[in-house]
C-alpha cells in the first residue's frame, strides 16, 4: 500500500479540527470538502461506466490504537446518553479532538467510511472493488489561503458490522448522528475500508510570468 503524503493528511486533520472549532463558535455550516470527496467507482459496463457520488469518508487509526479509541467513543456515548443532546455537545466535540489532536493518530494508508443508501456505489464495489476518491479543498496556513487537490486511487474492502474498523466508523457518526449537519439514517449496513494504493497531485497553481 503507499501512504496519504504529509501535507495531504495535515490537511484531513487540520480541517476537520477548523470545522469543529466554527461549529463551536456558532458560525454558520459550509461544505465540508475535506469530509466529502467525490468518490468514482466503476461498473465495468455500459456506455457511461463510471459513477460518482459524494460521501462522507474519514481517516482511520493505527491498528494499535483502534481500540482505544472505539472504548473512547463508547464510553462518551454512555456518558452522555440521559443529556440533552444540545447539552452534551462539548463533550463529544472533545472526545473528536482528542482523536485529531495528533496526525499521528492516523494509518497515512486507510480511509473509511459508512455505506448508508445501498445504491450503485455499493453494487460496483461488488463487481470492481476498486474506487478513486478526489478531494479539493482551501488551505489555509500562516495567515494565507490556498488551495489543495489530490486524487487517491484504493483497493476497496466491504466491511459488516463485526469489523472493528465498521465499529468505529459506526461509533463516530453517532457522536453527531442528531446534530443539524447530518440527516439522521435509521441504519448503515456496511462500512468501506479504502487501502490506498496511489496519490495524485491535482492542487491548481499559477502561471502568471511563465508566458514568453
Amino acid at each position: 500500500m503507499t501512504e496519504i503524503p504529509k501535507h495531504c493528511l495535515e490537511w484531513l486533520v487540520e480541517s476537520r479540527r477548523r470545522y469543529l472549532k466554527k461549529l463551536m463558535r456558532g458560525e454558520p455550516l459550509t461544505y465540508f470538502s475535506a469530509h466529502l470527496p467525490v468518490v468514482a467507482t466503476w461498473s465495468g459496463d455500459g456506455e457511461f461506466p463510471v459513477n460518482m457520488t459524494a460521501k462522507g469518508i474519514g481517516l482511520l487509526p493505527r491498528s494499535d490504537l483502534l481500540t482505544q479509541f472505539i472504548e473512547l467513543f463508547e464510553e462518551t456515548l454512555d456518558r452522555v446518553r440521559d443529556m440533552r443532546w444540545s447539552e452534551s455537545w462539548s463533550i463529544r466535540v472533545d472526545t473528536l479532538f482528542r482523536l485529531y489532536s495528533d496526525v499521528a493518530n492516523f494509518d497515512p494508508r486507510l480511509l473509511g467510511g459508512l455505506e448508508i443508501f445501498e445504491g450503485r456505489t455499493l453494487e460496483n464495489l461488488r463487481r470492481i472493488p476498486r474506487a478513486s476518491l478526489l478531494y479539493a479543498g482551501i488551505k489555509e496556513e500562516e495567515e494565507k489561503v490556498g488551495y489543495i487537490s489530490f486524487q487517491i486511487n484504493a483497493e476497496v474492502e466491504i466491511v459488516g458490522k463485526e469489523n472493528s474498523y465498521y465499529r468505529f466508523l459506526l461509533l463516530g457518526r453517532k457522536l453527531f448522528e442528531f446534530d443539524k449537519f447530518h440527516l439522521y439514517q435509521p441504519d448503515y449496513p456496511y462500512g468501506y475500508i479504502f487501502r490506498v494504493k496511489e496519490v495524485r497531485d491535482k492542487s491548481p497553481w499559477s502561471r502568471a510570468g511563465s508566458r514568453s
